[in-house]
């Protein structure tokens, strides 16, 4: 680092964007960087991807890496220049003509090795009509600019897509972590440049417009991409609280909100609008983004598990015939009991989501901290769920194959939980809540698993299947609506249809009073008309 910083100039400069498959937008970005009030600076296109083919680009340096990432392709051009600046901008970030000069200008009064320098994102008027955009914009769901007060813009908002550091103090960081492949990448380096003494300084003038035009399908995927990444930032950092999966979570779990709300708060920025126009667009995204969280705990925990034996082909085919609702194999009750195959089963069935509905119906009648059995917990992928959300969580099931696999995932997460086996033990009769999800169409006699759940706790949730067209042999018919008018005698919660054939009771194991059965009365009518799409 030289010693007269206050003189830095443009030459001093690396712009470094990361790039794949945009070069349209990309072109518009390089034609506004050369059309900036001060020349000299050094641009640097680092393609991300050797099977990439980039068009000609004039009067800049390309850089071609395989695929990792943004993060990647930052680090890689950080160590390839040596310029004692560096400014990472987006490739759909379209500079205004100052956005050099103020970078440079705000280096000249912060000439300090840890000063950094934060830009302003604005969307382009290309795409500023968007509802997704002013969504974005309004709640804060992608830059929080809006509660930036004063010069400091706090490390938490060290946005990668315009933001300037001393090269030197950002390689001395170890620059992005590579495990973030998308998403994520700038908070886990911002907190450790913080944790180094950054100082990050904004600077409103440094104004760029963003030209990314979201869909409904990018949105969804760019909210699976961010539960990856913060599962990833928890796994890395215990401070760290998943911000987007607490707000996804508690709007799973609130009543759907009308469809309406978006369209009145575009219009209508009253604050109790735009709270439940932001409620149904979490509600939107919570499917997909809590199945990402979720499917990515389930390999890898089963990767690390079974070691050099796991065979990822084989769980993505397992998975693939979930989808298809293919069946187990005939004999699925030795199966289950015996072979460490059926842990790829269970897992892929976890992956899907489909009982993610279930658990948030649950969490409407029992809060974090209650004491809830997992009654034929398989490999437990449920309870691990509640006992994440801050539940008490006991499991029970046959000493097998995936009680084992449970008793290796408490202890590689450092939980701690009772596993029963139903065999042999005595379970608890103090518990809150107490479910079993897709077992009851598998034992002898369904009215005995229900006494048992209902010794064991004050509220308890099966799921009937509806088997009238499975020709399979492999589950037990079920008498659903004598079960659901014995559910009603003790006192209905609530009652839904879901995916089709899977009716979902939840109930008191005490008998109701009048406004008990008068709920009785509505749960079974509205369960049997609504279907929630799942």
């Amino acid at each position: 680092m030289r010693a007269s910083m206050p003189a830095i100039q443009a030459a001093d400069l690396a712009v470094i964007i990361p790039t794949r498959d945009r070069w349209d937008i990309l072109g518009r970005t390089l034609a506004a960087l050369a059309a900036q009030s001060v020349t000299g600076f050094e641009t640097v296109v680092v393609v991300d991807g050797s099977d990439q083919h980039p068009p000609p680009l004039e009067g800049v340096r390309v850089i071609t890496k395989e695929h990792g990432g943004p993060g990647a392709a930052r680090n890689h051009a950080a160590r390839q220049v040596d310029k004692e600046l560096l400014l990472f901008l987006g490739d759909d970030m379209v500079p205004t003509p100052g956005l050099i000069a103020s970078h440079l200008a705000h280096h000249r009064m912060h000439p300090e090795p840890p000063g950094a320098v934060l830009g302003l994102v604005r969307w382009h008027p290309d795409v500023a009509d968007s509802r997704l955009s002013r969504w974005l914009d309004w709640s804060s769901t992608q830059f929080d600019y809006v509660n930036i007060h004063g010069d400091d813009a706090g490390w938490g908002r060290f946005y990668s897509c315009n933001v300037s550091l001393k090269r030197s103090f950002f390689l001395a960081s170890g620059g992005f972590d590579e495990d973030f492949v998308f998403d994520y990448e700038d908070l886990d380096l911002g907190w450790r440049l913080h944790d180094q003494g950054m100082q990050l300084w904004f600077a409103p003038d440094a104004l760029v417009h963003h030209i990314h035009r979201y869909d409904w399908q990018g949105l969804l995927r760019r909210f699976e991409s961010r539960a990856r990444g913060e599962r990833l930032m928890k796994r890395k950092h215990g401070w760290f609280q998943p911000h987007y999966r607490n707000i996804v979570n508690a709007a799973a779990a609130q009543p759907r909100a009308s469809r309406w709300w978006p369209l009145v708060a575009d219009r209508v920025p009253a604050r109790l609008a735009r709270e439940r126009a932001n409620r149904w667009y979490h509600q939107q995204v919570a499917p997909g983004f809590l199945a990402s969280w979720d499917g990515q705990d389930e390999v890898e925990e089963l990767q690390a598990y079974l070691g050099s034996d796991f065979d990822l082909d084989l769980l993505h085919g397992h998975v693939a015939a979930v989808d298809r609702e293919e069946q187990a194999a005939p004999d699925e009750t030795t199966f289950y009991r015996t072979s460490r195959m059926y842990l790829y089963d269970l897992t892929a069935f976890a992956m899907t989501g489909t009982k993610r509905p279930y658990l948030t119906d649950l969490r409407r009648f029992v809060a974090p901290g209650a004491s809830v059995l997992d009654y034929g917990c398989g490999i437990g992928s449920d309870g691990l769920r509640l006992l994440d959300d801050g539940y008490r969580v006991a499991f029970a099931d046959f000493a097998n194959p995936s009680t084992e696999y449970l008793r290796w995932r408490l202890a590689h997460r450092g939980a701690h939980a009772p596993i029963y086996d139903i065999e042999r033990d005595e379970i608890p009769g103090s518990f809150d809540a107490a479910f079993a999800i897709d077992v009851i169409e598998h034992v002898d006699d369904p009215y005995a698993l229900l006494d048992r759940l209902e010794r064991s706790a004050s509220i308890v949730m099966v799921n009937l299947l509806d088997l009238a067209d499975d020709d399979t042999h492999l589950h037990r018919p079920l008498p659903v609506k004598a079960i659901l008018d014995h559910a009603a005698s003790l006192g209905i919660l609530r009652y839904r249809r879901y995916h089709g054939r899977s009716h979902l009771v939840i109930y008191r194991t005490q008998r109701p009073g009048p406004r008990g059965r008068v709920r009785n009365l509505l749960q079974r009518r509205l369960g049997r008309h609504l279907s929630p799409s799942i």
